[in-house]
C-alpha cells in the first residue's frame, strides 16, 4: 500500500506546528523562520544568515525536514518522536486506501492490558477519555473495523465521534488549521469506513461553523463561572457536558448558585479525571499466525505493537 498525500502532509503538518510550541517559535511563516535559523546557527556554530531560510515555513503546511534537519530536531526535541510515531497516521493510511479495513488494529487495541472484544459503553467511555488528536487512534480502529464483534462499539461510537472530534480540534498544536484533519477524515467517511455518523458535517466550512459554535458554547460556561481555566481536567468536564443536554442548557443559562455551585460539578467530574489518569490505552503485539480477525494481505500493513501518548 502506497502512502496517501494527505495524510503524509496531515503528518507533516502536525509535526511542525508542535515543534512551534516546544521551541516557543511563533507558529507563523517569518516566526519559524527566524526561530529556526536560530536554531541552526547556535547547533552548528554558524552565523545567523542575514536572510532567513525560505523552506522552514514549509514545515508549517505539510513539507517534512530533510533527514539530517529532521535527526537533529528528534534529538533537541525528543518529544516530537510521539507526533511522528503516533498510531493514528498509519491507521488513517488504512482508512484512506478503498480496500483496507481496521479489523487487524481493533483485535490488537487494549484498555488497561484487555481486549475489545465485547461491547461495553462504560469502556467505550473510558476510550474516549479527555477529548484529544492522540486518542483518535483507538476510537477509528473500532469504527473501521469489519469484524463482527465490533458492531454494537460501532454504533454507540457513531453517536459520539463527531462531537469528539470538534472537541479534540479545540486543542492542536499550535495553529494548526482543523479543517487538514477534518479533510483526511472526509476521505475515510465518503469510502464509507464510519458507517452513518451522527450530525458529520457536509463539508469544511460547516465544520468550521460546528466548531466556532462549540467554541462559543465553552466561553459561555467559562463567562458565566461553570469552567475556570483550560487544562485536562476542564477539557474532560466540557466533553461530558455536552452529553448531558439538560444540565448544559442548565448551565448556561445561570450562574453558581446555592443550589448548583461549581463545587458539585467539578466533584461530579473528579472520578471521571482519575479514571482518565489511570487508564492506558495500547495496541497489543500481534505476531503471525494469531491474525484470525483480520487479512493483512489487503493493503500489505502489518500492525505494530503501540502505546497512544494521550494529552
Amino acid at each position: 500500500m502506497s502512502d496517501n498525500k494527505s495524510v503524509s502532509q496531515l503528518r507533516a503538518i502536525f509535526f511542525g506546528q508542535t515543534l512551534t510550541e516546544l521551541a516557543g517559535w511563533e507558529a507563523t511563516g517569518p516566526g519559524i523562520s527566524r526561530g529556526g535559523d536560530t536554531w541552526w546557527a547556535r547547533r552548528t556554530g554558524r552565523p545567523i544568515p542575514e536572510t532567513f531560510n525560505h523552506k522552514w515555513p514549509d514545515f508549517l503546511t505539510g513539507r517534512s525536514p530533510r533527514n539530517p534537519v529532521l535527526a537533529a530536531l528528534l534529538a533537541d526535541f525528543p518529544m516530537l518522536h510521539t507526533v511522528l510515531d503516533d498510531p493514528l497516521w498509519p491507521l488513517l493510511q488504512r482508512l484512506v486506501h478503498p480496500l483496507e479495513d481496521t479489523g487487524c488494529w481493533a483485535g490488537q487495541l487494549r484498555l488497561n492490558g484487555r481486549a475489545f472484544r465485547y461491547y461495553s459503553a462504560a469502556r467505550l467511555v473510558r476510550l474516549c477519555g479527555v477529548p484529544d488528536w492522540r486518542s483518535l487512534a483507538g476510537l477509528l480502529a473500532l469504527l473501521g473495523s469489519e469484524r463482527r464483534c465490533d458492531t454494537r462499539s460501532q454504533a454507540w461510537l457513531r453517536q459520539v465521534f463527531t462531537l469528539y472530534v470538534l472537541c479534540a480540534c479545540l486543542d492542536l498544536p499550535a495553529r494548526t488549521d482543523p479543517r487538514d484533519l477534518f479533510g483526511v477524515l472526509e476521505q475515510a467517511n465518503r469510502l464509507g469506513k464510519f458507517g452513518r455518523l451522527s450530525a458529520w458535517p457536509n463539508s469544511a466550512a460547516d465544520f468550521q461553523h460546528q466548531l466556532e459554535r462549540l467554541q462559543r458554547i465553552r466561553q459561555r460556561l467559562q463567562a458565566r463561572g461553570w469552567i475556570v481555566g483550560w487544562g485536562l481536567k476542564e477539557r474532560l468536564l466540557f466533553w461530558h457536558l455536552l452529553w448531558n443536554r439538560a444540565t448544559l442548557l442548565q448551565l448556561l443559562s445561570s450562574f453558581p448558585s446555592v443550589e448548583l455551585a461549581r463545587r458539585d460539578l467539578l466533584a461530579q467530574s473528579r472520578h471521571w479525571f482519575r479514571q482518565a489518569q489511570r487508564d492506558r490505552v495500547s495496541f497489543a503485539e500481534a505476531p503471525p499466525g494469531t491474525w484470525r480477525w483480520c487479512d493483512p494481505s489487503r493493503g500489505n500493513t502489518t500492525p505494530y505493537a503501540w502505546v497512544i501518548a494521550g494529552p
